[in-house]
């Protein structure tokens, strides 16, 4: 991935603003959703608290699981805008992502739901369902308003979206085992060879 950070002949400068965009909304679709997954987690552990430990107070992680959850759907609906125009374009090599009719659908409906969630709020509809994202009553997705959606279209999505992002990186080895968190750092070599030399001089520095 270093053609996102330095100039290479085979990739265009337009070409590498589309991938530097698509690892950003990758990255963040990531980080949101792995968030999400700590805060369902967390939860689950609180309500294994005994009765004396909570007696000090309760905790509630839940409660930002909607602001996690919101901006993974907005990631990864940009995400997957992205490899539609460049699709059209005739730049993805991969398109596991546009498969998934279904579940893009889906996806959409979420995005635009909270988009116009202000507007309806403000004008008094609450309608039916949770006015915020929230997990579903079985715990197998989430549900917001009308809309549902499982974890397993979520995932597929992002695993998809991953894969058409990783084939227009053709060094890059997607199922290579994840490496330690940490700060990422960018490390470049260069080799330079010397040819040729000049007549009566002194390769000594003397």
């Amino acid at each position: 991935m270093v053609s996102l950070f330095v100039q290479v002949p085979e990739v265009s400068s337009e070409m590498r603003k589309w991938r530097s965009w698509l690892v950003h909304c990758m990255v963040k679709t990531a980080r949101h959703y792995g968030e999400a997954r700590e805060l369902i987690l967390a939860q689950l552990e609180e309500g294994r608290r005994t009765a004396q430990e909570m007696s000090g107070g309760r905790q509630l992680p839940i409660l930002d699981f909607a602001f996690s959850m919101e901006d993974c759907i907005t990631s990864l609906e940009k995400m997957l805008a992205c490899i539609e125009v460049l699709t059209h374009r005739g730049h993805m090599v991969s398109q596991q992502v546009l498969a998934l009719a279904d579940e893009r659908k889906r996806l959409n409906s979420f995005r635009r739901q909270q988009e116009h969630m202000h507007t309806q709020i403000a004008s008094g509809q609450t309608g039916d369902g949770p006015i915020f994202v929230t997990t579903s009553q079985d715990g197998d997705g989430i549900k917001f308003r009308s809309l549902n959606m499982s974890f397993t279209e979520i995932h597929r999505l992002i695993e998809a979206a991953y894969h058409d992002l990783a084939a227009l990186f053709p060094n890059f080895d997607p199922y290579s085992p994840s490496s330690a968190s940490g700060t990422m750092t960018l490390s470049i070599t260069a080799t330079i060879e010397v040819s040729g030399q000049r007549q009566g001089s002194d390769l000594t520095g003397a």
